[in-house]
């Protein structure tokens, strides 16, 4: 700037030396004019061609500094307009003052639109007080504030933006705000992305959890009912038919098979359900239940219900059985949800898509509606509702919000669902109601027509074996200690010699000694070391038709739809009867009598 600066000032210099001169001569008489000598006009002539050759030169640095000034405007327009990020300027009152490109495309408003607006106007209405806030502590402080918002667009439709605003002044000094805008909004769903994946992870850990749980407590509060209820049989068995203790034993014998429902339900919970499937006209089902149903509901309570006719309505492999459990739990739970008399429960069956199941307040968490077509059980009722957190623990066992000790029903509900392969979803708000869901896999299978009276299948009964074979030796092998005295006290009142084993290892030792002596062997299916199907194997491999029943608290129905290639030639279920003990050993003897010893 310095020689530019010299170069003009040389060139004023010569500028007026040539008006002067030029003056000089203009006032000269004409005669005078050749008085100028030829050096005096050549050093004249010389002089304004150096000054042409100057100007010329100043020319082409002002065309240079014109470009570097386009130049720098161009970098400007690059780094301001054209930033990733929005960059825009408010006013103490919250105006929009300036703005780059950047802000006016995200908002999607042209920069003259968007001057001197409100920046309040672009955000979302429950977003703005969290502006407010933060705009005022930033001129209250100065200290640099940051938020993040929600902001609107023309259409309606929102992005998220992270703002961070800093304290300046405008050139007449007023304090202005310089913002920086960032659209989060891909952020933002990858976060609501991550925490479903949690909270599907936290619900999978617990279903696990739980699962374990219940499977733990069913196998041994069954074997301690085993010890309980076999023992009262026993003593009920021996004492004279005239005494009191007989009521009292069989009330204790009552409690006992109640309890023992119970820890049958947590199987359930596990998606362990028993009885076969079959197709079965979902609405047909439902219509069944439901006479049983409103026997027995709550004075003034009904249930609304909106079912196609039979043939029309879905079909499902299920039973009536479960669907029953289904409809008693889920209208039970309605019932109980705090409805008034007047109002009613509505049972909705129809056929939906799978396609069309929702994803919210979806169950099991991991399911997927993988099938075309579901039927969809729905039961609404107009309750206290549910609140949002309190949803995802409705399925988990014994949770309730009405009183402690109940609260198994819809735990039954979800592990009946699971069993066949659907999922449930749930919605409801508090004070307005819920609306179960039950979505059961459709079936291209056709009903097949009852049989004819003619055609009627006889019931087969257990047949007690007259004169029953005393003296045959059966080994037991179970790792609870006191059920394994009860089955061998059972087994010696029947006539039975009984060798024990605590375990599938010391079960074949004993085998392998006694071999030619043992007639049957009874054995537990959940055991250390060695479980009731790898017990089975070795024995097969020491005498393939030795006769083996297996004996466990899990549904024979699963238990027998596990692959192995030796099968057992009976089941019992625990807690079992002595009776049931009884003619399930009896069968199997009288299917393989060689083995008896007489």
């Amino acid at each position: 700037m310095t020689n530019y600066d010299n170069s003009s000032k040389a060139a004023d210099d010569l500028r007026q030396k040539a008006e002067a001169l030029v003056m000089e001569q203009a006032s000269r008489p004409p005669e005078d004019s050749a008085a100028l000598s030829p050096e005096e006009m050549r050093q004249t002539l010389h002089e304004l061609r150096v000054h042409q050759i100057e100007l010329e030169l100043q020319n082409e640095e002002l065309r240079t500094a014109q470009e570097e000034i386009e130049e720098s405007r161009a970098r400007y327009f690059d780094l301001y307009d054209l930033a990733p990020v929005g960059y825009c300027t408010l006013s103490e009152k919250g105006l929009i003052q300036e703005a780059n490109l950047t802000a006016t495309t995200l908002l999607g408003v042209n920069r003259a639109a968007l001057v001197k607006q409100p920046i309040s106007r672009f955000i979302l209405k429950e977003d703005q007080d969290n502006y407010y806030l933060h705009h005022k502590k930033l001129f209250e402080t100065g200290e640099p504030q940051e938020c993040e918002l929600r902001l609107l667009k023309p259409d309606g439709r929102f992005f998220w933006g992270h703002l961070t605003g800093t304290a300046a002044q405008a050139k007449d000094g007023a304090p202005v705000c310089r913002v920086v805008l960032i659209d989060i909004t891909e952020r933002k769903q990858m976060e609501t992305e991550k925490a479903a994946i949690e909270v599907q992870n936290r619900q999978l850990q617990k279903a696990e959890s739980l699962g374990r749980m219940a499977g733990a407590i069913a196998h041994h509060f069954n074997n301690q009912l085993q010890a309980v209820m076999g023992n009262i049989e026993i003593v009920m068995d021996d004492l004279p038919r005239d005494t009191g203790m007989i009521e009292i034993l069989a009330e204790a014998m009552d409690a006992s098979r109640k309890a023992s429902e119970v820890s049958s339900l947590m199987l359930t919970y596990l998606g362990q359900t028993t009885g076969s499937h079959a197709p079965v006209d979902l609405s047909e089902a439902c219509r069944k239940s439901l006479t049983l149903l409103q026997a027995g509901a709550p004075k003034g309570m009904f249930v609304k219900a909106e079912i196609p006719s039979s043939g029309l309505g879905p079909v499902i492999l299920s039973n009536d059985s479960h669907i029953q459990q289904i409809l008693t739990n889920l209208i039970t739970n309605a019932w109980e949800a705090g409805i008034e008399q007047k109002e009613a429960v509505t049972l909705t069956v129809k056929t939906v898509s799978g396609k069309d199941i929702s994803s919210k307040n979806r169950f099991p968490i991991d399911w997927q509606p993988h099938r075309s077509s579901y039927g969809c059980l729905e039961v609404t009722d107009e309750g206290q509702g549910i609140a949002e957190q309190d949803i995802e623990k409705v399925f988990d066992p014994f949770f309730t919000k009405k009183f402690t000790g109940r609260g198994l029903g819809l735990s039954v509900v979800m592990g009946i669902v699971k069993a066949h392969g659907g999922g449930v979803t749930v919605r409801s708000e508090p004070g307005r109601g819920s609306t179960f869901c039950i979505f059961l896999p459709v079936s291209a299978e056709v009903i097949s027509s009852p049989p004819t009276r003619s055609e009627a299948p006889k019931t087969v009964k257990a047949e007690k074996v007259p004169g029953r074979i005393a003296g045959g030796t059966v080994l037991v092998v179970e790792d609870d200690e006191q059920v394994r005295k009860l089955a061998k006290r059972i087994l010696e009142f029947m006539g039975y010699v009984i060798l024990e084993a605590k375990d599938g290892l010391e079960a074949i030792e004993i085998f392998k000694q006694h071999q030619h002596e043992i007639c049957c062997v009874l054995s537990d299916l959940t055991m250390p070391n060695m479980d009731g199907w790898e017990t089975l194997a070795a024995l097969r491999s020491l005498s393939p038709d030795i006769p083996v029943i297996l004996s466990s608290e899990y549904d024979e129905a699963q238990v027998m739809a596990e692959e192995h290639t030796e099968r057992p030639d009976g089941f019992i279920g625990k807690p079992y009867r002595r009776k049931d003990l009884g003619n399930v050993i009896e069968h199997v003897l009288r299917e393989k009598p060689g083995k008896v010893t007489k």
